[in-house]
């Protein structure tokens, strides 16, 4: 493999790192200005014309196999209507912090539905960290569960909608897999966006009355920057394209650093309390995605496009 072959890959996984590690703090300043509904449609929105511009720029064509249909409806509406309506409501309803505990899940979603379509095999050595890191987000429910008995909190509510928010995650990235390697990156995500913001459109229309910028800040709009530019168009079509390259499962694992990097600045940002039971929890829920991404000892990173050549580390 060639170094630049290796530092592009490299780039991408910092990229993606700090992408996601931000994301559930934009999110939480965003949303306490913007209506999360509203805010979904129009961070998508544009993407989606950014997206169409430099798919038109590369003279691509929308035309698909027949037979697709069916798999871009279904991209279209976990990665929008589904995924958003999730986690921008979980967000707001919990904290940012807790948020990327939950999505630091991801790769155990991703790797169970993979096993479902057979892109990968059950391994028994995986077992075991599975059931930690449920252990790990059980924890932090249970904290979650204390508040909402006694001060009416919000917290639980949000963090099962954040839950719902990673399971459509990983469905999606785990799905667009073999429309990536068929129809490329930019048009794989160009359609499905398309699709799923259409699908958006009769939630936006009944939100519409709660759409107001007036509270807007300077905060605000760094996040929704953050959110719509960074993160919907660069940060989607990163991991799209990466995934031509980089097993889902790895790609998901390689960026679990975000979670530490977003309690850090959701503390140092935002004041959120790290309690003893949500760093417990995170504590655990860390070691089993750590330990489930572990042979022999070893991470080993799936890096051909077929998933037969691998790089121990």
């Amino acid at each position: 493999m060639s170094i630049n072959r290796q530092m592009k890959k490299l780039s991408m996984i910092v990229f993606l790192i700090f992408t996601a590690a931000f994301t559930p703090i934009a999110a939480k300043f965003t949303v306490a200005e913007i209506s999360p509904i509203s805010l979904a449609f129009l961070r998508f929105g544009i993407a989606a014309v950014l997206l169409s511009a430099l798919f038109l720029y590369k003279k691509l064509s929308f035309k698909i196999e027949k037979k697709d249909y069916r798999i871009f409806i279904i991209l279209g509406a976990l990665v929008i209507p589904v995924n958003q309506l999730f986690f921008l409501n979980g967000v707001n309803l919990s904290y940012a912090s807790h948020s990327g505990v939950i999505y630091s899940c991801t790769p155990l979603f991703a790797y169970l539905l993979s096993i479902k379509i057979k892109h990968e095999h059950f391994s028994v050595h995986r077992l075991f960290p599975i059931i930690l890191s449920i252990a790990g987000i059980v924890v932090i429910f249970y904290e979650s569960i204390i508040k909402t008995s006694a001060d009416k909190s919000t917290v639980l509510w949000g963090d099962l909608l954040l839950v719902g928010a990673v399971a459509s995650w990983a469905a999606y990235i785990t799905l667009s897999r073999d429309m990536v390697h068929k129809y490329g990156a930019l048009k794989s995500s160009t359609i499905s966006f398309a699709i799923g913001l259409l699908m958006y459109v009769p939630f936006f229309l009944y939100d519409l009355p709660n759409l107001t910028f007036s509270r807007l800040t300077m905060s605000g709009i760094i996040g929704f920057v953050h959110l719509s530019v960074i993160v919907a168009f660069a940060g989607y079509f990163v991991f799209t394209y990466a995934t031509k390259y980089i097993s889902v499962t790895t790609l998901t694992t390689s960026t679990n650093i975000s979670p530490v990097i977003t309690i850090l600045f959701s503390w140092v940002l935002l004041k959120e309390e790290l309690s003893y039971f949500f760093i417990a929890g995170a504590v655990i829920t860390f070691t089993g995605v750590f330990l489930s991404q572990i042979k022999n000892g070893v991470f080993q990173y799936t890096l051909s496009n077929n998933g037969n050549s691998k790089v121990q580390f």
